[in-house]
């Protein structure tokens, strides 16, 4: 099963982190759209940003929103039609917007 999560919020960050790491630890896969405030969240946290990095989420930001954010490396930036994608090849969705 693969698991789409979409952050557009800094307060939901916690709960984004928490659901994509229980979900790879149920050896699903994992792919998260921030955009946002959620780049901004994601900026202000690089920990957790590596965290789901190194648990093999797969993590896209919207340059737009994250223009002038530094983000670790490994953390990609996208547009909204990688938001799409990340919506057209979800089993199971999770919108923290």
């Amino acid at each position: 099963m693969k698991l789409g999560i979409v952050l557009g919020t800094r307060a939901d960050l916690g709960h984004a982190h928490a659901l994509a790491l229980a979900a790879r630890r149920a050896r699903h896969e994992v792919a998260l759209f921030a955009m946002d405030a959620g780049c901004a969240a994601l900026a202000a946290e690089p920990a957790i940003a590596r965290a789901l990095l190194d648990a093999d989420c797969d993590l896209t930001v919207c340059s737009n929103s994250a223009a002038h954010l530094e983000l670790p490396d490994g953390v990609l930036r996208g547009s909204q039609d990688d938001h799409a994608a990340v919506l057209a090849t979800a089993d199971r969705l999770i919108a923290l917007t």
